[in-house]
């Protein structure tokens, strides 16, 4: 476990300063986004043996400030919610930098969809979430609490929510789940609960026509 403290930017290979979050890709490969006392992230093998490491505190290209949310989708590709820099950082299969996508706030969260179909291999989304600040400040609800749907290029499909507590609202969503493109499960720390979004205007029997529910 590690101790409280600063940023250190260590970068060892098989210790961590508060890591984020983690994902998987295809072949099992382990990717994990170190985010406060390091600012990296780290792949490894499916077995667990270390690979790369990339990152270090900043704003450049390959340099993070909390990445605090990471995901891959079916080619491989890593998506990382550098919440700090306001943008996500897109990086290959061996973390080589790709893109950064600048327009959808401080993301606390990043997911990559599955796709439609009986083999969930169709097209896939990326979400992310502006969350209200852990605080939940009067100032910060002005600007924060939508969710993003984006296709994977970074082109802005559409969003949904607004910060505050009642229904449609979110309190700093730490995680969603999105494997079902048009169900989306959110984990919202600062109102304590889950909640299930429905996507409606899909054909899928999970969501009927219709907006957002």
């Amino acid at each position: 476990m590690p101790g409280s403290g600063s940023y250190h930017g260590r970068n060892e290979r098989y210790r961590f300063g508060r890591q984020t979050d983690v994902a998987f890709d295809q072949q099992g490969n382990i990717f994990v986004s170190d985010g406060y006392f390091d600012a990296r992230v780290v792949k490894y093998d499916k077995t667990g043996r270390f690979l790369k490491a990339v990152g270090r505190r900043g704003t450049g290209n390959l340099e993070f400030n909390t990445p605090h949310s990471i995901a891959t989708d079916f080619q491989g590709n890593v998506y990382v919610g550098d919440r700090g820099n306001a943008r996500v950082q897109v990086l290959d299969n061996n973390l080589n930098w790709k893109a950064k996508y600048p327009n959808v706030g401080n993301p606390w969260a990043v997911c990559v969809s599955g796709g439609p179909g009986p083999k969930n291999l169709g097209k896939q989304y990326l979400y992310s979430s502006n969350s209200w600040q852990d605080s939940a400040p009067a100032a910060g609800a002005e600007f924060t609490g939508e969710v993003y749907k984006m296709e994977l290029d970074g082109t802005i499909v559409g969003k949904f929510g607004r910060a505050g507590k009642a229904a449609g609202e979110f309190a700093t969503i730490h995680q969603m789940d999105c494997r079902d493109p048009n169900v989306i499960y959110t984990a919202e720390i600062n109102n304590w609960r889950s909640k299930k979004i429905l996507l409606m205007g899909a054909t899928t029997p999970s969501a009927p026509a219709g907006g957002v529910r």
